[in-house]
């Protein structure tokens, strides 16, 4: 699974952080593209508290759960991305990201994550 975050940060220019994290908020698996510049840890732990008041906001309304969930903020974006069984990648970007190449690039770690996690 680093090898697919590494690579995921490799190929996505900006990219900051990702990390496979469980519904509870654990990370599972990650990797930084600089340490100093992101707590990736917390960055996940906030995206999952996201996921979790969509899932509930989707259950009450009879849908299934979210395939991904964006963040954009000043200070970059942040893709979290469903890898089923209560996992999700998060994957962290600096301001100068471009939004469709982050949200590809964690649609196509995700692809592989999940036959990683099957």
């Amino acid at each position: 699974m680093k090898r697919i975050l590494q690579d995921a940060l490799d190929r996505t220019p900006g990219s900051l952080g990702a990390a496979v994290v469980g519904l509870d908020g654990i990370t599972v698996e990650r990797a930084a593209a600089d340490e100093g510049r992101i707590n990736l840890d917390l960055a996940s732990a906030e995206g999952i508290g996201l996921v979790k008041r969509a899932l509930g906001s989707l259950r009450d309304q009879g849908a299934g759960p979210p395939e991904e969930i964006s963040v954009q903020s000043r200070v970059g974006l942040t893709v979290l991305r469903s890898l089923g069984a209560d996992y999700y990648l998060v994957l962290v970007v600096g301001p100068d990201c471009i939004p469709g190449r982050a949200r590809y690039e964690a649609w196509r770690a995700g692809q592989e994550l999940q036959q990683a996690l099957a």
